[in-house]
């Protein structure tokens, strides 16, 4: 499977925001907050959020580099979502990777980190197969529920 990173459209956003997930996966549910079905409604201008694609234009997933301020310097972090009936099938680490090295091509990026769920094992294996090492940890009430989170980072030279 080859995929691409591309500009997000509408019809994308409208499909992101059905998106459900089976058993603890749930927590990713694209409709359940409120918050995220705005930020992804307002997300087809910005330029650094994209849609992954299969070579068939069929929608794989979708990504986002962001900047967060720490310690008085940005810090560029990614956030990645892959479509629920793609997940658990072995295709992480070709969707990690696609959107990682598509998006060092355009960002032109030589540190990246991101945030996953404590819970979310399959997630944070396919981070470490793809070099990503935790950097530490972070709690966030999300939906009334306190959640734990682990940053994790990669640096290129």
């Amino acid at each position: 499977m080859e995929l691409t990173i591309r500009r997000r459209t509408q019809e994308d956003i409208n499909e992101f925001i059905t998106w459900t997930y089976e058993g603890i996966y749930s927590f990713y549910d694209n409709h359940s907050q409120k918050e995220k079905i705005e930020g992804l409604k307002e997300s087809v201008h910005l330029e650094r959020t994209f849609s992954v694609v299969d070579e068939n234009e069929n929608l794989i997933g979708n990504c986002e580099f962001y900047d967060v301020e720490e310690d008085g310097k940005n810090i560029l972090v990614l956030g990645v979502q892959m479509k629920p009936s793609m997940t658990g099938k072995g295709y992480g680490s070709t969707f990690v990777k696609a959107i990682i090295d598509q998006g060092r091509e355009r960002l032109k990026f030589s540190h990246l980190e991101l945030a996953v769920a404590d819970f979310n094992e399959r997630a944070i294996r396919t981070y470490e197969k793809e070099g990503f090492r935790k950097r530490g940890e972070f709690q966030n009430e999300i939906r009334g529920h306190m959640y734990q989170f682990i940053i994790m980072a990669k640096d290129w030279e």
